[in-house]
Protein backbone atom coordinates (compact mmCIF):
# COMPACT_ATOMS: atom_id res chain seq x y z
CA UNK A 1 0.00 0.00 0.00
CA UNK A 2 1.55 3.53 -0.69
CA UNK A 3 2.37 5.45 2.34
CA UNK A 4 1.02 8.99 2.59
CA UNK A 5 2.74 11.91 1.22
CA UNK A 6 1.82 14.36 4.20
CA UNK A 7 5.48 16.64 5.14
CA UNK A 8 6.04 18.42 8.22
CA UNK A 9 5.50 21.39 9.47
CA UNK A 10 7.93 24.08 11.32
CA UNK A 11 5.71 26.97 11.86
CA UNK A 12 6.33 28.72 8.56
CA UNK A 13 8.40 26.25 7.20
CA UNK A 14 6.73 23.49 5.28
CA UNK A 15 9.13 20.55 3.73
CA UNK A 16 7.42 17.77 1.69
CA UNK A 17 8.47 15.06 3.64
CA UNK A 18 8.29 14.55 7.38
CA UNK A 19 11.88 14.39 8.30
CA UNK A 20 15.24 16.45 7.73
CA UNK A 21 19.07 16.35 8.74
CA UNK A 22 20.04 17.46 12.45
CA UNK A 23 22.82 19.49 13.42
CA UNK A 24 25.71 17.83 13.76
CA UNK A 25 28.67 18.76 16.52
CA UNK A 26 31.85 18.88 14.10
CA UNK A 27 30.45 17.21 10.91
CA UNK A 28 27.11 19.30 9.87
CA UNK A 29 29.10 22.12 7.90
CA UNK A 30 27.98 23.40 4.29
CA UNK A 31 29.73 20.41 2.59
CA UNK A 32 27.56 17.53 4.38
CA UNK A 33 24.30 19.55 4.32
CA UNK A 34 25.48 19.54 -0.09
CA UNK A 35 25.34 16.15 -0.25
CA UNK A 36 21.88 15.69 2.08
CA UNK A 37 20.38 18.18 0.31
CA UNK A 38 21.17 16.81 -3.49
CA UNK A 39 19.47 13.02 -2.27
CA UNK A 40 16.84 14.15 -0.91
CA UNK A 41 16.93 16.24 2.38
CA UNK A 42 14.41 18.95 2.35
CA UNK A 43 16.33 20.96 5.33
CA UNK A 44 19.18 20.65 7.56
CA UNK A 45 20.52 21.92 10.69
CA UNK A 46 24.30 23.84 10.76
CA UNK A 47 26.99 22.34 13.33
CA UNK A 48 25.91 23.92 16.74
CA UNK A 49 26.91 27.08 17.15
CA UNK A 50 28.15 29.15 20.48
CA UNK A 51 25.83 32.43 20.54
CA UNK A 52 28.53 34.29 22.61
CA UNK A 53 30.55 33.93 19.04
CA UNK A 54 28.25 34.08 16.61
CA UNK A 55 27.81 38.18 18.09
CA UNK A 56 31.00 39.13 17.10
CA UNK A 57 30.47 40.57 13.58
CA UNK A 58 33.93 39.02 12.48
CA UNK A 59 32.85 35.94 13.68
CA UNK A 60 29.92 35.37 11.62
CA UNK A 61 31.57 36.66 8.19
CA UNK A 62 33.76 33.66 8.29
CA UNK A 63 32.44 31.01 5.67
CA UNK A 64 31.90 28.31 7.62
CA UNK A 65 29.20 30.38 9.36
CA UNK A 66 27.16 31.43 6.50
CA UNK A 67 24.94 29.37 4.65
CA UNK A 68 25.65 28.39 1.54
CA UNK A 69 23.79 30.64 -1.64
CA UNK A 70 21.51 27.64 -2.96
CA UNK A 71 20.89 25.35 0.43
CA UNK A 72 17.67 27.26 1.53
CA UNK A 73 15.96 26.46 3.65
CA UNK A 74 18.52 25.81 6.56
CA UNK A 75 18.48 26.37 10.27
CA UNK A 76 21.23 27.27 12.73
CA UNK A 77 21.54 25.76 15.91
CA UNK A 78 22.85 28.08 18.76
CA UNK A 79 24.36 27.27 21.73
CA UNK A 80 24.20 29.32 25.16
CA UNK A 81 22.64 30.05 28.39
CA UNK A 82 21.86 33.76 28.68
CA UNK A 83 18.74 35.09 27.06
CA UNK A 84 19.92 38.04 25.75
CA UNK A 85 22.73 36.56 24.10
CA UNK A 86 21.14 34.04 22.33
CA UNK A 87 18.30 36.37 21.02
CA UNK A 88 21.22 38.42 20.03
CA UNK A 89 22.86 35.59 18.19
CA UNK A 90 19.52 34.07 16.62
CA UNK A 91 18.75 37.90 15.09
CA UNK A 92 22.34 37.95 13.30
CA UNK A 93 21.76 34.59 11.99
CA UNK A 94 18.39 35.51 10.27
CA UNK A 95 20.11 38.79 9.02
CA UNK A 96 22.74 36.11 7.68
CA UNK A 97 20.47 34.34 5.79
CA UNK A 98 19.14 31.54 8.00
CA UNK A 99 15.55 30.63 7.42
CA UNK A 100 15.19 28.81 11.27
CA UNK A 101 16.72 29.33 14.87
CA UNK A 102 17.38 25.82 16.81
CA UNK A 103 17.68 26.19 20.39
CA UNK A 104 20.45 23.13 22.03
CA UNK A 105 19.06 22.13 25.25
CA UNK A 106 19.96 18.57 24.89
CA UNK A 107 24.08 18.11 23.98
CA UNK A 108 25.32 16.03 26.46
CA UNK A 109 29.25 16.71 25.89
CA UNK A 110 31.08 16.70 29.26
CA UNK A 111 32.69 20.43 28.11
CA UNK A 112 29.38 21.61 27.34
CA UNK A 113 27.50 20.50 30.65
CA UNK A 114 30.53 22.27 33.02
CA UNK A 115 29.64 25.67 31.10
CA UNK A 116 26.01 25.03 32.11
CA UNK A 117 24.70 24.64 28.58
CA UNK A 118 23.18 22.34 26.40
CA UNK A 119 22.00 19.27 28.23
CA UNK A 120 22.06 21.28 31.33
CA UNK A 121 19.64 23.60 30.52
CA UNK A 122 16.90 20.55 31.10
CA UNK A 123 17.35 20.98 35.51
CA UNK A 124 16.62 24.68 34.71
CA UNK A 125 12.90 25.09 33.49
CA UNK A 126 12.89 28.81 34.17
CA UNK A 127 16.05 29.66 32.26
CA UNK A 128 14.88 27.74 29.24
CA UNK A 129 11.52 29.43 29.01
CA UNK A 130 13.72 32.85 29.42
CA UNK A 131 15.88 31.92 26.37
CA UNK A 132 12.95 30.91 24.26
CA UNK A 133 11.23 33.87 25.04
CA UNK A 134 14.15 35.97 24.44
CA UNK A 135 13.93 34.36 21.10
CA UNK A 136 10.93 34.00 19.76
CA UNK A 137 10.40 37.42 20.49
CA UNK A 138 13.44 38.90 18.23
CA UNK A 139 13.29 36.69 15.55
CA UNK A 140 10.49 36.16 12.75
CA UNK A 141 11.46 33.15 11.54
CA UNK A 142 10.15 29.50 12.82
CA UNK A 143 12.41 28.62 16.52
CA UNK A 144 12.78 24.89 17.42
CA UNK A 145 14.23 23.46 20.48
CA UNK A 146 16.37 20.27 20.64
CA UNK A 147 15.52 18.36 23.83
CA UNK A 148 16.85 15.12 25.50
CA UNK A 149 14.21 13.00 27.74
CA UNK A 150 15.66 14.43 30.68
CA UNK A 151 19.18 14.83 32.79
CA UNK A 152 18.65 11.21 33.91
CA UNK A 153 15.97 9.11 34.94
CA UNK A 154 15.57 10.52 38.59
CA UNK A 155 11.70 11.58 39.45
CA UNK A 156 13.12 15.41 39.70
CA UNK A 157 14.72 15.66 36.13
CA UNK A 158 11.44 13.87 34.41
CA UNK A 159 9.32 16.99 36.47
CA UNK A 160 12.02 18.83 35.14
CA UNK A 161 11.05 17.74 31.52
CA UNK A 162 7.74 17.26 31.11
CA UNK A 163 7.54 21.30 33.08
CA UNK A 164 10.05 22.25 29.98
CA UNK A 165 7.86 20.63 27.58
CA UNK A 166 4.44 22.47 28.50
CA UNK A 167 5.72 25.44 28.96
CA UNK A 168 8.06 25.69 26.01
CA UNK A 169 4.65 24.78 23.45
CA UNK A 170 2.81 27.23 26.00
CA UNK A 171 5.21 30.21 24.65
CA UNK A 172 4.99 29.73 20.95
CA UNK A 173 7.65 27.08 20.33
CA UNK A 174 7.44 26.47 16.67
CA UNK A 175 8.52 21.93 17.29
CA UNK A 176 10.07 20.13 19.83
CA UNK A 177 12.66 17.52 18.34
CA UNK A 178 13.67 15.20 21.51
CA UNK A 179 16.12 12.76 21.72
CA UNK A 180 15.06 9.65 23.27
CA UNK A 181 17.83 9.45 25.64
CA UNK A 182 18.92 10.94 28.71
CA UNK A 183 21.61 13.61 28.91
CA UNK A 184 23.28 11.19 31.50
CA UNK A 185 22.94 8.15 28.74
CA UNK A 186 24.74 10.09 26.15
CA UNK A 187 24.60 7.89 23.12
CA UNK A 188 24.57 4.44 25.23
CA UNK A 189 22.10 2.04 25.07
CA UNK A 190 18.46 2.16 22.90
CA UNK A 191 16.63 5.35 22.48
CA UNK A 192 13.41 5.24 23.95
CA UNK A 193 10.88 6.61 21.48
CA UNK A 194 8.06 5.22 23.80
CA UNK A 195 8.79 8.09 25.44
CA UNK A 196 8.68 10.42 22.89
CA UNK A 197 5.42 8.84 22.00
CA UNK A 198 4.27 9.74 25.18
CA UNK A 199 5.03 13.58 24.97
CA UNK A 200 2.52 13.60 21.42
CA UNK A 201 0.40 11.80 23.15
CA UNK A 202 0.45 14.47 26.22
CA UNK A 203 0.44 16.86 23.62
CA UNK A 204 -1.52 16.15 20.55
CA UNK A 205 -1.98 19.59 18.72
CA UNK A 206 1.94 20.75 19.02
CA UNK A 207 5.11 19.49 16.61
CA UNK A 208 7.23 16.68 18.48
CA UNK A 209 9.84 15.44 16.03
CA UNK A 210 11.74 11.90 17.38
CA UNK A 211 15.88 11.56 17.29
CA UNK A 212 17.78 8.97 18.05
CA UNK A 213 18.76 5.37 15.97
CA UNK A 214 17.68 6.61 12.88
CA UNK A 215 20.21 4.32 10.90
CA UNK A 216 17.18 2.31 8.52
CA UNK A 217 14.57 3.95 6.25
CA UNK A 218 12.09 1.25 6.60
CA UNK A 219 12.94 0.99 10.28
CA UNK A 220 12.25 4.81 10.81
CA UNK A 221 9.39 4.85 8.91
CA UNK A 222 7.77 2.13 10.59
CA UNK A 223 8.72 4.38 14.25
CA UNK A 224 6.86 7.29 12.55
CA UNK A 225 3.84 5.67 12.11
CA UNK A 226 3.70 3.55 15.73
CA UNK A 227 4.84 6.67 17.69
CA UNK A 228 2.28 9.22 16.09
CA UNK A 229 5.12 11.46 15.94
CA UNK A 230 5.11 14.38 13.18
CA UNK A 231 8.43 14.01 11.93
CA UNK A 232 11.79 12.86 12.59
CA UNK A 233 15.92 13.85 12.19
CA UNK A 234 18.26 11.59 10.66
CA UNK A 235 22.33 12.41 12.59
CA UNK A 236 24.87 9.93 12.97
CA UNK A 237 22.67 7.69 10.15
CA UNK A 238 23.61 10.31 7.69
CA UNK A 239 27.33 10.51 8.28
CA UNK A 240 28.87 9.31 5.12
CA UNK A 241 25.85 7.81 4.19
CA UNK A 242 23.87 11.18 1.75
CA UNK A 243 21.64 8.12 -0.03
CA UNK A 244 19.74 7.55 3.32
CA UNK A 245 17.77 10.50 2.38
CA UNK A 246 17.14 8.93 -0.98
CA UNK A 247 15.91 5.69 0.35
CA UNK A 248 14.12 7.22 3.07
CA UNK A 249 11.80 9.16 0.21
CA UNK A 250 11.64 6.03 -1.59
CA UNK A 251 9.90 4.08 1.44
CA UNK A 252 7.73 7.42 2.18
CA UNK A 253 6.26 7.64 -1.00
CA UNK A 254 5.66 3.80 -1.42
CA UNK A 255 8.57 3.54 -4.09
CA UNK A 256 11.09 0.82 -4.81
CA UNK A 257 14.43 1.69 -2.73
CA UNK A 258 17.12 1.41 -4.87
CA UNK A 259 20.22 -0.97 -4.40
CA UNK A 260 22.52 0.14 -2.52
CA UNK A 261 25.58 2.53 -4.27
CA UNK A 262 28.20 0.54 -5.88
CA UNK A 263 31.54 1.27 -5.80
CA UNK A 264 32.10 3.28 -8.57
CA UNK A 265 28.94 5.68 -6.99
CA UNK A 266 30.94 5.92 -3.73
CA UNK A 267 33.85 7.10 -5.76
CA UNK A 268 32.16 9.95 -7.32
CA UNK A 269 30.57 10.69 -4.21
CA UNK A 270 33.51 10.79 -1.69
CA UNK A 271 35.25 12.71 -4.35
CA UNK A 272 32.38 15.21 -4.48
CA UNK A 273 32.49 15.64 -0.42
CA UNK A 274 36.06 15.87 -0.47
CA UNK A 275 36.06 18.87 -3.35
CA UNK A 276 33.40 20.81 -0.88
CA UNK A 277 35.41 20.56 1.73
CA UNK A 278 38.30 21.80 0.15
CA UNK A 279 36.61 25.11 -1.15
CA UNK A 280 35.97 25.72 2.29
CA UNK A 281 39.08 24.75 4.48
CA UNK A 282 43.07 24.72 3.65
CA UNK A 283 44.25 21.98 2.04
CA UNK A 284 46.04 20.11 5.46
CA UNK A 285 43.18 21.13 8.22
CA UNK A 286 40.53 19.76 5.52
CA UNK A 287 42.28 16.35 4.55
CA UNK A 288 42.05 16.01 8.60
CA UNK A 289 38.59 16.99 8.46
CA UNK A 290 37.32 14.87 5.93
CA UNK A 291 38.80 11.60 7.79
CA UNK A 292 35.63 11.69 9.69
CA UNK A 293 33.80 11.44 7.24
CA UNK A 294 35.87 8.56 5.01
CA UNK A 295 35.63 6.25 8.02
CA UNK A 296 32.03 6.44 7.85
CA UNK A 297 31.93 5.91 3.37
CA UNK A 298 34.49 2.71 3.89
CA UNK A 299 32.31 1.01 5.89
CA UNK A 300 30.79 0.17 2.33
CA UNK A 301 33.62 -1.19 0.78
CA UNK A 302 34.37 -5.14 0.79
CA UNK A 303 37.96 -4.61 2.03
CA UNK A 304 37.21 -1.68 4.47
CA UNK A 305 40.41 -2.42 7.01
CA UNK A 306 43.15 -2.23 3.59
CA UNK A 307 40.85 0.73 2.43
CA UNK A 308 41.04 2.56 5.55
CA UNK A 309 44.33 1.89 6.04
CA UNK A 310 45.32 3.34 2.28
CA UNK A 311 43.68 6.49 2.84
CA UNK A 312 44.28 7.21 6.59
CA UNK A 313 48.34 7.97 5.66
CA UNK A 314 46.96 10.67 3.48
CA UNK A 315 48.39 14.37 3.67
CA UNK A 316 47.65 15.61 0.62
CA UNK A 317 44.66 16.37 -1.82
CA UNK A 318 46.38 14.26 -4.38
CA UNK A 319 47.21 11.22 -2.08
CA UNK A 320 43.76 11.08 -0.61
CA UNK A 321 42.17 11.35 -4.58
CA UNK A 322 44.62 8.58 -5.82
CA UNK A 323 44.11 6.42 -2.43
CA UNK A 324 39.90 6.88 -3.22
CA UNK A 325 40.38 6.04 -7.41
CA UNK A 326 42.23 2.96 -6.28
CA UNK A 327 40.70 1.44 -4.14
CA UNK A 328 36.95 2.58 -5.94
CA UNK A 329 37.98 2.54 -9.51
CA UNK A 330 38.02 -1.50 -9.89
CA UNK A 331 42.28 -1.48 -9.74
CA UNK A 332 43.19 -2.55 -6.45
CA UNK A 333 40.88 -4.02 -4.57
CA UNK A 334 40.84 -6.72 -7.42
CA UNK A 335 44.10 -7.98 -7.53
Amino acid sequence: MKQRLDGLKLGSLVLDVPFFQASLSGYSDLSMRTLARRFGCPFALTDVMLAKSVTYPQVLAKACFQPGEDEHPVGAQILGNTPATMARAACDLVAAGYDAIDLNCACPAPKVLRRGRGGALLNHPDLVIDILKAVRDAVPCPVLMKLRIGMNHSPEAQDSFWEIVARSIENGVDALVIHGRTVSERFRGKADWDALAAVKARFPAATIVGSGDVFDPVAAVDLLKKTGLDGFVVARGAIGNPWIFRNLRCVWEGRPVPDPPDLAEQRLVMLEHLDHVLQGYPEKWGIGYFRKFMIYYVRRHPQRKQVVLTLIKAKTRAEVEAGINAWYGGEAWHE
